[in-house]
């Protein structure tokens, strides 16, 4: 760096070399894009010499991208190589293995986002045990004492609500012009969202908890507890911008991925590219709207310990996790609610071979034949309840128990179709056989 022309210079002319061959363009090429930023203004267009900071914000921002792009084509790629070529089979198991909740001594911006992806996670979580479990109940008239559990609702509204939310604050400090920091960006939140029950800082916390919170450090309080982040380097790693001089040169790459994870339709786009905390919002989004058209099923792992050592278990440690993870209130909703639920149409379609009343055809409403169908099993009445819509079966021996007797059945029913089977052919032949009697 000059510091009296203030112009930068490649120091390491064999380390350029060796970057440009392996992008696959000239050295020249890459030196300009490192050194210089085109600003177009009124249709002209002007190139400008970086300053000594943002030439390393623009060579750390082109490592970034390269890295990400590349970890981004090799994904497509396995996708694409894992997908199913057979375009009849619809079904599919995925699994999603998640962050996991992250508390560290010094908290940045990966995270918050990390913590944040968590607390949507286990907002879905919510939605599709503890209070959808519930909703039901009601729904379907059934006598049902309510689970209280915490819903955590207000965090994720905390941090991804337009115009209001942390993210929404953190793009605008991104956007704007003037004298922009990490301060300012601190500054903002606590004016914004210094009332909110789940966020803290040494600005707006009381005399007690100013003492545990430094003067660039924020608080939420998630659901799976308090966490203390550092604001510095938030604005600059959510403005993680690459400089269109740098995307044209990776654009003209004869490296093929290369030219696929920087195409140059990208720089016909005039629109300000989005920031890293949005493109994660909207990523998760993307996620959880796949996971909501899905019947996802939970491994919860508890971490024993802190030491990474078998068979020890700290219980402070357990319990904390235990309790964060809504595990208490959905193993309550579990025990006091109903294994299995189906509706009357399909449960009698495929049980009502079990009563004579129901076999072959029952020509009532399919409630009441549930009830006959039921009757004639033998239920007992804290088994079972009877809702607007569905039979709830509370125990699931009670359905091993009828699915046992009904491969029974199955084969009493395939014993029967083979002497009619048999008594058919039989027939036609004794017929045969008269006919060339006679």
């Amino acid at each position: 760096v000059d510091a009296h022309r203030q112009t930068v210079t490649a120091k390491d002319q064999g380390q350029v070399e060796t970057a440009a061959t392996l992008i696959g363009c000239k050295k020249e090429s890459l030196v300009r894009a490192l050194t210089n930023r085109t600003i177009e203004a009124r249709g002209d267009k002007v190139l400008t010499a970086l300053t000594g900071d943002q030439a390393f914000y623009a060579r750390d921002a082109l490592a970034k991208a390269v890295y990400s792009r590349m970890f981004s084509w090799l994904v497509m790629q396995l996708n694409c190589s894992l997908e199913n070529q057979e375009r009849s089979r619809k079904s599919v198991i995925g699994l999603l293995d998640i962050y996991g909740f992250e508390i560290f001594q010094a908290n940045g911006f990966e995270q918050f986002c990390i913590n944040y992806c968590n607390e949507k996670l286990q907002q879905l979580f919510i939605e599709l045990t503890l209070k959808s479990e519930q909703e039901e109940y009601f729904k379907e008239g059934i006598e049902w004492e309510r689970v209280d559990y915490f819903n955590n609702k207000i965090i994720c509204d905390l941090v991804e609500l337009q115009h209001q939310g942390i993210i929404a604050v953190l793009d605008e400090e991104c956007i704007r012009p003037g004298d922009v920091s990490d301060l300012t960006f601190l500054t903002k939140m606590n004016k914004l969202l210094g009332k909110h029950v789940h966020y803290l800082s040494h600005e707006t916390a009381n005399y007690e908890n100013r003492k545990f919170i430094g003067r660039e450090d924020f608080r939420l309080k998630h659901y799976a507890g308090d966490v203390t982040y550092r604001v510095k380097g938030f604005v600059e790693k959510n403005n993680d911008l690459l400089f269109r001089d740098l995307k044209e040169a990776m654009s003209v790459s004869p490296n093929p991925i290369l030219l696929t994870a920087f195409p140059s339709s990208e720089l016909q786009s005039q629109r300000r590219p989005v920031t890293a905390a949005t493109q994660f919002k909207d990523s998760l989004s993307n996620l959880m709207t796949i996971l909501v058209s899905k019947q996802p099923s939970y491994v919860r792992c508890i971490k024993p310990n802190d030491d990474k050592k078998g068979g020890i278990f700290d219980e402070p440690i357990v319990v904390h996790q235990v309790k964060y993870l809504g595990l208490m209130e959905n193993l309550r909703v579990r025990r006091a609610g109903f294994a299995y639920r189906r509706t009357y149409e399909v449960f009698l379609e495929r049980y009502k071979s079990l009563c004579k009343e129901t076999w072959p055809n029952w020509h009532g409403s399919p409630k009441e034949g549930v009830k006959v169908l039921v009757s004639a099993l033998g239920y007992l009445p804290e088994s079972h309840r009877f809702g607007k819509t569905k039979l709830f079966i509370r125990f699931p021996r009670t359905l091993f128990d009828i699915e046992d007797k009904l491969q029974e059945r199955k084969h009493g029913l395939a014993t029967t179709i083979q002497s009619e089977v048999r008594m058919h052919f039989a027939r036609q032949r004794f017929l045969r056989m008269k006919f060339a009697v006679t």
